[in-house]
């Protein structure tokens, strides 16, 4: 029987993160680290941890908000945000624009604005050095010979930035951000494989350089496509869910990590 239970690790800079760790029914060998969308640890999340770790897998997702997890809970973070993205697109960069919302918005609204928009950034860099403690916590502790990672939506572009910091046996991103600098690929040691709806120009208009970069660099990357979604197709009970696109982006998953993890 699994069984789940919420863990502790150091992050790079002394701090704790909680993480939501699921072990299966079986000694495991391989790990997943699944990191979650911009929301957090949501049913969605540990619904996929559970899923995982019924493959075989020990699953852990860290929550990359621990820091002030009473500030940033799932409510407040869907909130703010949902009002954020309200903005029209070419008015999001706008300091005028951010500095309006600012003024509607408590002060703990406020603070999941600078940590997620103003300075996402930094955020984000932060988030993917606690995902690289993950890696290193997993391996220390858990006496697993392969780990992968797994993100969706924000935490796939934290995942494909991890890939190229420590390595990782794989890598499943769930329509993420390109890493930074594209020149990072050659870093990579795991495989990849990279999932995208076909009506997310956010994001897919990094494709055409990704894909230069993956000809360059060469890593072992695995691409699909998925015509007529949207960004976060795959997030059961989402506004976009889109149940065939999940059931095969799911099968494709499981096929992956069964070829790269065993």
């Amino acid at each position: 029987m699994q069984r789940e239970e919420v863990v502790k690790y150091r992050s790079f800079d002394g701090a704790e993160v909680t993480a939501f760790l699921v072990r299966p029914s079986t000694s495991a060998n391989s790990a997943v680290v699944v990191v979650h969308e911009i929301f957090g640890i949501t049913d969605f999340i540990r619904n996929i941890t559970r899923r995982l770790a019924s493959l075989g897998y020990l699953a852990i997702a860290p929550n990359l908000y621990s820091r002030r997890a009473n500030v940033f809970t799932e409510e407040r973070i869907t909130g703010v945000m949902r009002r954020f993205w309200s903005i029209p697109p070419e008015r999001r960069a706008s300091g005028e624009a951010v500095a309006e919302l600012m003024r509607t918005l408590t002060v703990e609204e406020q603070e999941i604005v600078r940590e997620l928009v103003v300075d996402r950034v930094k955020t984000e860099e932060r988030m993917i050095n606690d995902l690289v403690a993950a890696y290193n916590h997993v391996k220390e502790t858990y006496g697993v010979s392969k780990v992968a990672v797994m993100g969706f939506c924000m935490g796939g572009g934290l995942a494909f930035e991890a890939l190229t910091r420590v390595p990782f046996d794989a890598g499943v991103i769930y329509y993420g951000r390109n890493p930074r600098n594209l020149e990072d690929l050659a870093k990579v040691k795991g495989a990849i494989l990279a999932i995208y709806a076909g009506e997310d120009p956010s994001i897919n208009q990094g494709l055409p350089d990704l894909m230069r970069a993956v000809i360059t660099y060469k890593p072992r990357f695995e691409m699909a496509f998925y015509p007529g979604t949207r960004h976060a197709f795959a997030t059961e009970g989402g506004p976009v869910y889109n149940e065939a696109a999940a059931k095969d982006a799911w099968e494709r998953t499981v096929n992956f990590l069964r070829k790269y993890l065993g």
